[in-house]
C-alpha cells in the first residue's frame, strides 16, 4: 500500500492531510478546538485510549498529546469509523459513537480504516492493550443463494426508489425494467458526494444507456444485493433489508446463514 500525506510541521501540532481526511496531533492543549467536526482520540504513552464524537462540541480539551480526525469527504461516517477503530482494544473507551457499525457502511469504511491504522502506527501511536480477553465481536452476515430463492420477486420501494430484482444465480441480481431511481444522491454538508454516492453514481454512469427520466428502460444484471441499493438509492442502508417479498419477508431473512 502506498499513501500520499501532506505533512505540516507546526509549533504544537502536526497536520497529516490524506485523501480528503486531516489527522492533527497536538503536543499541547490549544486555547480552543470550537466548532469541531470530527474524532477526539485521547493518548498515554502513544497508546489510544479513548475515542470520543463531540458532534461539534468541545466542552474540555485533553491535557497533554491528543489527536483529532476531521473529513470533509464524507464527515457523517466518522462516528462508525471511531466505532471501527474503538474494536482494536476492549480497554479503549468511548463517548457519543453508535452502538454498531451498519454492514454496508462497515464494507465501505474499510479502506479508510486501514489507512489510518498504518498512518498511526507510522507516527508511532498504537492502541491501548486489552485488561481482560475481549469478547469477539459478532460475525458480519453471511448470505447464501440457493435454488429456491432464484424466482423469488422481490420489492424496493425506499428513499424515493422503487423496483423489483430477483436474485437468479449466485453472482446475479436481476433487476426487472421500469424501476424508478432517487433522482439526486445524498451530500455531504460541504456539498461534495459521499463513498457510497461516488460507487452509485459511477454504476449509474456505467448503465446510463438503460435508464431515461431516472426509470429504467431495460432489465439489468447486478453482482449483488449491496450493487442493486447502490444504483437505486446510493446505499445508506442496509439494502439485504430493504428486498421484500409478497409476504413481507425480506432477502436477509431467506438467505441468511
Amino acid at each position: 500500500m502506498m499513501i500520499k500525506l501532506q505533512v505540516n510541521l507546526k509549533n504544537t501540532q502536526t497536520e497529516i492531510l490524506f485523501d480528503q481526511q486531516m489527522l492533527t496531533i497536538y503536543s499541547e492543549q490549544p486555547a480552543t478546538l470550537s466548532p469541531f467536526d470530527g474524532l477526539l482520540l485521547h493518548t498515554n504513552q502513544q497508546q489510544i485510549t479513548q475515542i470520543d464524537y463531540p458532534a461539534g462540541e468541545i466542552t474540555t480539551i485533553p491535557n497533554g498529546p491528543f489527536l483529532t480526525l476531521t473529513d470533509t469527504d464524507w464527515p457523517e461516517g466518522l462516528p462508525y469509523l471511531g466505532c471501527l477503530l474503538a474494536e482494536q482494544s476492549s480497554a479503549i473507551k468511548t463517548t457519543d459513537l453508535p452502538a454498531k457499525v451498519p454492514s454496508n457502511y462497515r464494507q465501505t469504511l474499510r479502506p479508510l480504516f486501514e489507512t489510518l491504522n498504518l498512518i498511526l502506527e507510522r507516527f508511532g501511536f498504537n492502541w491501548q492493550p486489552a485488561t481482560a480477553p475481549k469478547a469477539k465481536p459478532a460475525a458480519k452476515a453471511r448470505h447464501r443463494w440457493t435454488k429456491a430463492i432464484s424466482t423469488v420477486p422481490f420489492t424496493i420501494a425506499t428513499r424515493q426508489a422503487t423496483g423489483t430484482a430477483i436474485w437468479q444465480k449466485r453472482n446475479e441480481m436481476y433487476l426487472k425494467a421500469g424501476a424508478t431511481l432517487m433522482p439526486e444522491p445524498p451530500l455531504n454538508k460541504d456539498g461534495s458526494l459521499g463513498f457510497a454516492a461516488k460507487m452509485g453514481s459511477q454504476l449509474r454512469h456505467e448503465h446510463s444507456n438503460q435508464v431515461q427520466d431516472n426509470v429504467t428502460t431495460e432489465d439489468i444484471i447486478f453482482k449483488s444485493v449491496n450493487e442493486v441499493g447502490l444504483f437505486l438509492y446510493f446505499g445508506g442502508t442496509n439494502s439485504w433489508l430493504e428486498l421484500i417479498d409478497q409476504d413481507g419477508r425480506s432477502i436477509d431473512d431467506w438467505s441468511k446463514i
